[in-house]
């Protein structure tokens, strides 16, 4: 008896101190990576910086150039801080959030007119049927947020004269509302990391991407109960889905 519960104290202790562990590798890992999203920007504008005030730049043209790119590069420092901020309060247990009584769709309406002016000039068309009320309590501000972070994404990688399309479905298992676009699709081999912090694509359309919006878009998801997946093919286009908990069913579109 005393022996088997010397055993299972042993194996707790082991337990305890691997957690710890893998609790210490995955702050370094996540301060490794701030690290490393912020030095790329922070370079660029400081060179950029030393050249403008090295008075090397006589040409009005390339000097208003160069303070354009210290700016974009200042932009994503500002957008990469807010993300980190919003995120690491987010994760915080101890960080609680204002829940009233709202109406979901609304938020997600209110998202949608926010974003009709870039899509009109990216020539993209937006469709959302968002019209039976979705009752919960929850954060307007955040939610409106999650949706947020769901179009940029769309209309980051979808063709101009492409169709982004927000739909709402209420079935006998309950309601969701799907973000389907028609862009470059997302690599198998992706697909299950993106939900991850710092995982970005660095191509032209994703130029400033932070690598932590649809991180925070699953956090806020979480924060009120709801669930958020994403399935995709490349070459055909990506959907992204919101809905209880409790579901995660296969949807027809």
């Amino acid at each position: 008896m005393l022996a088997r519960d010397i055993d299972h104290l042993g194996a707790q202790l082991g337990q305890a101190q691997a957690e710890r562990e893998s609790m210490q590798q995955r702050r370094q890992d996540f301060l490794s990576a701030v690290s490393h999203e912020l030095r790329t920007p922070l370079t660029v504008l400081r060179g950029t910086l030393e050249l403008l005030l090295s008075g090397l730049v006589k040409d009005p043209d390339k000097w208003k150039a160069y303070a354009g790119q210290a700016m974009d590069n200042l932009t994503v420092l500002e957008r990469l801080v807010g993300d980190l901020l919003e995120f690491t309060r987010l994760r915080n247990p101890a960080f609680s959030i204002e829940k009233t009584p709202m109406d979901l769709t609304e938020a997600f309406r209110e998202a949608v007119r926010s974003v009709e002016p870039l899509a009109e000039q990216k020539g993209i068309s937006l469709t959302a049927d968002l019209t039976v009320p979705i009752p919960l309590s929850g954060d307007y501000g955040r939610l409106r947020q999650l949706m947020l972070i769901l179009l940029d994404n769309a209309l980051k990688f979808s063709p101009s004269g492409g169709t982004i399309l927000i739909k709402e479905m209420t079935t006998a298992a309950g309601w969701c509302i799907v973000v389907i676009d028609q862009g470059k699709g997302i690599a198998p081999a992706v697909l299950p990391y993106i939900f991850e912090r710092f995982h970005t694509s660095r191509t032209q359309d994703n130029a400033q991407g932070t690598g932590l919006g649809l991180p925070i878009a699953k956090e806020i998801a979480e924060r009120h109960g709801l669930s958020i997946r994403c399935e995709s093919e490349l070459g055909t286009g990506t959907r992204f889905i919101l809905e209880p908990q409790s579901t995660n069913r296969k949807v027809d579109i």
